[in-house]
């Protein structure tokens, strides 16, 4: 059984060079390809172009987050800075309370040894006592012996009596101490209470900072995605733009062949026509008929005539 002919397609007869693509027809199916080459090119253009501005839109919400995480950094820093001036603050206040503590063992002491020559008659007993014996000296009279005797009491007297305003003023002295003391205390929990408010600010603000940067992180990571999309589009419409290009300068160069070839055909004809014209005008002459103006100026031209 003989088999089925199927007739060859136009493509493949112009592949096997059975029919001739003249070059008006390939500047035909050559624009048929720039159009479509044009459209495809406008297509990832218009692609690569929304693809940037979703972008640039992204780009800006980082900015704009950049600018509230530096703000909460700022206050953060403000208040870690404010931290540790109240930190310092304290130190000294520490230190100075435990100078304060040394001073008021020092003070002790000293009340203690003065304790020990104290006697149980107060300030007042004493200054008394002494003004008694003075009285006695000034107007009474005394031989020699009493009156070194009562001298001598007075000087006793006067001792003790400077040993109890020593204790009154060491006793004072501790009573400021101590008053000094609680006050460092109170300012040392002030401070104490107001460090750790600050810190809880600053703990907040911190916070607030991280969470902003972790958005602009994952905003870059897809405005990241968008700048790749972006390059494959403009990519893809390059390709076809170079092609584009190629393909123009195929359809210069297939119109600049033609118009060669148009020009040669002129200038043929136009040679043709002279020779024809001058074969006529020679024969003419010949048969010595009249010549045109025309076959005149081509045989004058010749040098034939």
């Amino acid at each position: 059984m003989k088999g089925f002919y199927a007739a060859p397609s136009i493509e493949n007869l112009k592949h096997e060079g059975l029919i001739i693509e003249t070059s008006e027809q390939k500047i035909a199916r050559l624009n048929n390809e720039l159009d479509a080459l044009k459209v495809e090119r406008d297509k990832f253009n218009e692609e690569a172009q929304a693809w940037a501005e979703k972008r640039d839109k992204i780009h800006d919400e980082i900015r704009r987050i950049g600018l509230e995480a530096k703000g909460f950094r700022d206050k953060r820093d403000e208040l870690n800075d404010e931290i540790k001036f109240l930190k310092t603050m304290k130190e000294e206040r520490v230190k100075k309370r435990a100078e304060t503590f040394d001073q008021l063992k020092s003070q002790r002491l000293k009340i203690k040894d003065a304790s020990a020559t104290k006697t149980v008659r107060s300030s007042k007993l004493l200054e008394r006592e002494i003004a008694k014996i003075d009285w006695q000296i000034q107007t009474k009279p005394h031989s020699l012996e009493e009156e070194k005797k009562l001298v001598n009491q007075v000087k006793t007297l006067e001792i003790q009596l400077q040993v109890n305003r020593r204790i009154e003023q060491i006793k004072n002295e501790i009573a400021n101490l101590k008053k000094e003391a609680r006050t460092l205390k109170d300012e040392i929990q002030t401070d104490t209470s107001k460090i750790r408010e600050l810190a809880e600010h600053s703990q907040k603000f911190h916070e607030k900072m991280i969470r902003e940067l972790e958005k602009a992180k994952a905003l870059k990571t897809e405005a990241d995605k968008m700048h790749h999309k972006f390059v494959e589009s403009k990519e893809k419409a390059n390709t076809c733009h170079s092609k584009y290009v190629e393909i123009l300068d195929q359809v210069k160069a297939l119109r600049t062949a033609i118009r060669q070839r148009e020009e040669e055909a002129r200038t043929k004809q136009q040679t043709d026509l002279k020779r024809k014209i001058e074969d006529e005008a020679l024969d003419k002459l010949k048969r010595g008929k009249k010549l045109s103006f025309e076959e005149f100026k081509i045989l004058a031209e010749q040098g034939k005539i």
